[in-house]
């Protein structure tokens, strides 16, 4: 059987055709797309200007070249140096608000515009399509944005953080006190506090802007030692003082009885840096630097001169015991003591032999006639209205001074000391010339006092006259051994007047008892004849000077200043 062929139809083959023009255009457009991105490639790696879309902060620099790119980030560096606010707080209190260019941070333009020129640039084969690719994304809108770099001027960051920390540091405040003549106060310790500095700026220069939260640490404080304020207040009041060393016046003493349980109770209460008045009694002394700088050895209080007799000897001595004493200052409430101030009377020190009491007799000692001088000052001291501390009279009467008003003085022996009561300080003068003594004494007088001294003669005692043969004396002659004393029982008043002359007060001062002594006449017997009276014994008697200041036989140039403590006795 012949068969027939059938034809097949012709759909297939021209889709045959057809596939082999669609695959030569797609390649064609790989090809053209391969081509344009290479040609692209190519174009921005010869691109020598910043690739589109590039930003640093908010400036636009693409298509600027490098240098171009300088100045327009020179032009806005403060916009790009603050970008953002940090804030500062310690221990929860807001310290301060800041941009990094009010804490010393500046960015620099060279190196932003080199940063901003590297963006799509690479080194080795990847760099050849990377810039192709950071072009396509410029021209396409995509933009790539770069953060400014801050960096921080040291010197300047350390400035600005020491002003923070101003704002926060606290120096302890140690407990004190202060007293005042509104009262004793006192303040209650407070803790410091102090900013840790070098972690603030190292927090700074790490921050992108936000909160900071500042370290600090506790500066403790001292309290108040109530217990070792209270004794070192603890004083009487005194008046401000003359400083004998210096010279100079010095203020006076606070006197301050602290309640020291009381003190506590408040100081518990009150709050950390609180001051508070405490509960004390405080006396202000009555005399400040002030007042006594103006009145200061202001008055003449009392003055007396005495007549300085016997021998040369005699007269030095009373002259170097006033030299001594010149200018001797004593403050309100100090004691004079003659014997601690003249010291000791020795031929090394320029005392000489003069006549002196011991036992009774009259002799010659180192120092004798230096009673002249305690007993000038002694009647200075009472005119002066000064309390009497310790006095002696001498054991017979001596003629230089009013009776009653004289004090003997002995080294070891009798002491002669009076105090100043007089609320101010005051100073001794004693002057010599021409065989005299006088006694000055200055200070400050409050009011218009003044004082008169008075004696009463409540008894006299008389001396006899003893007649001694001697065969040391040829017959015929007589000599005077020893003079003599009437002896006295004194009393001497202390009289203050007002100063229209009224008597406002008669004390008793003194008691003064003045031994006798009798008078020794010796009487010469050698070669006497055998028939005849040795001479005429009569008792030549003695003088009653009853209510006068004088009398009697005195020897005027004799002390008892050399007399063993007993001699009074």
């Amino acid at each position: 059987m012949e068969g027939k062929r059938i034809p097949q139809p012709e759909t297939g083959g021209e889709a045959k055709k057809r596939l082999p023009i669609a695959g030569i255009i797609a390649a064609v457009l790989a090809a053209l797309l391969l081509g344009a991105a290479a040609g692209l490639c190519l174009y921005a790696g010869s691109y020598d200007k910043i690739f589109p879309g590039v930003l640093v902060g908010p400036v636009d620099l693409g298509g600027q070249d490098v240098e171009k790119a300088q100045g327009i980030l020179s032009a806005r560096m403060d916009e790009l140096t603050d970008p953002y606010t940090i804030t500062v707080t310690a221990d929860g209190k807001e310290l301060g608000q800041y941009t990094p260019s009010q804490l010393g941070g500046y960015t620099n333009a060279e190196e932003l515009a080199a940063q901003a020129y590297a963006v799509g640039r690479a080194s080795g084969p990847l760099g050849f399509f990377a810039g192709g690719f950071s072009m396509v994304k410029g021209l396409l809108g995509v933009t790539t944005e770069l953060s400014p770099a801050i960096q921080y001027d040291e010197k300047e960051l350390k400035a600005a953080v020491a002003d923070i920390a101003g704002e926060f540091d606290l120096e302890p405040l140690d407990g004190t006190w202060e007293l005042t003549r509104e009262g004793l106060f006192a303040t209650k310790h407070q803790d410091g506090r102090a900013l840790d500095r070098e972690a603030l700026a190292a927090a700074i220069t790490e921050s992108t802007g936000g909160e900071i939260e500042a370290s600090w640490s506790t500066l403790p404080a001292q309290p108040l030692d109530l217990d070792n304020m209270a004794a070192e207040l603890s004083t009487e009041a005194s008046p401000a003082r003359y400083d004998i060393e210096t010279g100079q016046i010095v203020d006076g003493e606070v006197g301050v009885i602290l309640d020291v349980e009381a003190a506590r109770l408040a100081m518990d209460s009150a709050l950390n840096g609180e001051t508070v008045k405490l509960p004390a009694e405080v006396t202000f002394p009555t005399v400040t630097a002030e007042e006594l700088e103006e009145v200061l050895f202001r008055d003449l209080l009392s003055t007396c001169t005495t007549k300085v007799s016997g021998t040369s000897t005699r007269k030095n001595n009373v002259k170097l015991s006033g030299e001594a004493v010149n200018g001797t200052i004593l403050n309100d409430g100090d004691i004079f003591d003659y014997n601690q101030v003249v010291g000791k009377r020795t031929e090394e020190r320029g005392y000489g032999p003069a006549p002196s009491y011991i036992n009774g007799e009259t002799v010659d000692s180192i120092g004798g006639g230096i009673c002249q001088t305690s007993s000038t000052i002694y009647l200075a001291s009472l005119l002066a209205n000064l309390e009497i501390v310790e006095r002696y009279a001498h054991r017979y009467y001596p003629s230089y001074i009013t009776m009653g008003m004289d004090a003997t003085v002995s080294w070891g022996g009798p002491e002669f000391r009076f105090k100043n009561n007089t609320g101010y300080p005051i100073r001794i003068d004693v002057s010599y010339a021409n065989s005299e003594i006088t006694v000055s004494i200055y200070g400050t007088k409050t009011d218009d006092t003044y004082v008169k001294m008075t004696r009463e003669v409540l008894s006299s005692t008389g001396y006899e006259t003893e007649y001694i043969e001697t065969e040391d004396l040829p017959w015929g002659t007589q000599e005077q051994k020893q003079s003599g004393y009437t002896g006295y029982e004194v009393i001497s008043y202390r009289n203050i007047y007002d100063g229209d002359g009224n008597l406002i007060s008669s004390n008793v001062e003194a008691k003064s008892s003045y031994k006798s002594r009798n008078e020794i006449i010796l009487v010469g017997i050698a070669g006497r004849p055998e028939t005849e009276d040795p001479g005429d014994t009569t008792d030549p008697g003695s003088t009653d000077p009853g209510s006068t200041e004088t009398g009697g036989t005195v020897d005027p140039g004799a002390d008892p200043d050399t007399e063993p403590p007993g001699w009074l006795n």
